[in-house]
């Protein structure tokens, strides 16, 4: 694998921080890579649902940070499920009938981007 130096490209200067359901690991990982991007992915969970998740790590130049925001919307979109209000984890706070179904969005990306001083592999 050639570094960014090796291939003329800027230094990265950007931790994006990405995170998907646990299901589109997998195929974020696989379209990073088309792109020549390098990834770190981790296991984490939380979020609405309590619904496992991957959370992947890339350093990027700057410049590039609007080709991966666009592959994730590209890619990854947000959907609207129609749930019942019985499956969700807050429900016993509720005080509505169980077998109401509410759409909720779900899916999609969430992208954090950072300033990165320094990236070194050692």
């Amino acid at each position: 694998m050639t570094t960014p130096a090796q291939r003329n490209e800027p230094q990265p200067n950007r931790l994006c921080i990405v995170i998907v359901p646990d299901g589109d690991g997998d195929r974020l990982i696989e379209a990073l890579g088309k792109l020549g991007v390098g990834s770190t992915r981790v296991g984490s969970s939380g979020g609405f649902l309590r619904r496992g998740s991957i959370t992947v790590f890339s350093a990027l130049h700057e410049s590039r940070v609007p080709e991966l925001t666009a592959l994730l919307h590209r890619e990854f979109p947000e959907v609207v499920e129609p749930m019942s209000l019985a499956s969700l984890p807050f429900m016993d706070e509720l005080e509505m009938p169980s077998a109401t179904v509410v759409d909720v969005r779900v899916g999609g990306a969430v992208l954090m981007v950072v300033p990165l001083d320094r990236m070194e592999r050692v």
